[in-house]
């Protein structure tokens, strides 16, 4: 019993840590002017990351019993990363390079994790929330973003780049979800480990108005988001390809297709 109050006694306070250094990561984002950054060390903050997982981990601790926290970390399913591991990348305030570092994206505490080696013992910090500030890799860019959701809501998220183009840019919105895992109840019924569950939305980004919208899976309302000289061309392409708007492979043809289309062109994805 007093394991059990110890325990909710430090989530308690893990998650006072995990939202006040949250509230400051968010303040950064909003209030600080690039301009004035001089070497640019204000982009970086301590990362919030450490605080999250010990509170996962606290909170999984019925779940692994009398084993060790590392075995609970062990047995957790999925991973909260993009890609686990850092990756070498070049980070951009507005045009200006700002120098090379290695990176990865967190996206269930939505934070850029950033080290300026690939050392494991070299401590990781994480961006603030800034539009001007991109995170280029070799084979994507993660920028911070304002977007119109599916909701017709305006948000703010990282969006992780998909496709390149003169007018159309195709963008992926990562989102997840942790699940506490549960201890088997008898002999009979197995354990459920905790998991981190991803969840994929879809961006579109016109280079013409930079208005950033969600992408439906449905042909209808995906037409709407062209142009009116291009809504049969898409429609045609749609059809004569076989794509599946619900796959992220489709999607990225044929946003692909769609900046090379041409006002006058008669016949698409023929």
């Amino acid at each position: 019993m007093k394991t059990k109050f110890f325990l909710v006694a430090v989530a308690s306070l893990l998650f006072n840590v995990m939202i006040g250094q949250q509230t400051t990561h968010q303040t950064c984002g909003s209030v600080v002017d690039i301009s004035d950054l001089g070497d640019f060390s204000n982009v970086f903050i301590s990362s919030t990351t450490s605080a999250s997982n010990s509170l996962s981990l606290v909170a999984n601790s019925s779940y692994s019993g009398t084993k060790s926290n590392m075995t609970s970390i062990q047995q957790t399913k999925g991973s909260p990363y993009l890609a686990s591991t850092f990756e070498k990348s070049d980070i951009y305030v507005g045009d200006q390079l700002l120098g090379t570092y290695y990176s990865r994206y967190n996206a269930y505490s939505k934070e850029i994790e950033i080290k300026k080696t690939n050392l494991e013992e070299e401590q990781y910090k994480a961006l603030i929330l800034d539009e001007k500030i991109r995170v280029v890799f070799v084979n994507k860019e993660i920028q911070y973003t304002s977007f119109i959701d599916k909701k017709g809501l305006k948000q703010n998220d990282y969006l992780i780049s998909k496709t390149e183009g003169a007018k159309y840019r195709l963008y992926q919105r990562l989102s997840i979800r942790y699940d506490e895992g549960q201890e088997a109840q008898n002999s009979f019924v197995a354990a459920v480990p905790p998991k981190f569950s991803q969840f994929s939305e879809y961006y579109l980004k016109d280079l013409n108005s930079n208005l950033v919208s969600f992408v439906p899976t449905k042909k209808g309302k995906l037409l709407k988001l062209f142009k009116n000289n291009e809504q049969i061309q898409i429609a045609s392409i749609i059809k004569n390809r076989g794509f599946n708007l619900k796959k992220e492979m489709d999607l990225v043809k044929l946003f692909d297709l769609a900046n090379t289309l041409e006002p006058d062109l008669a016949s698409a994805g023929n």
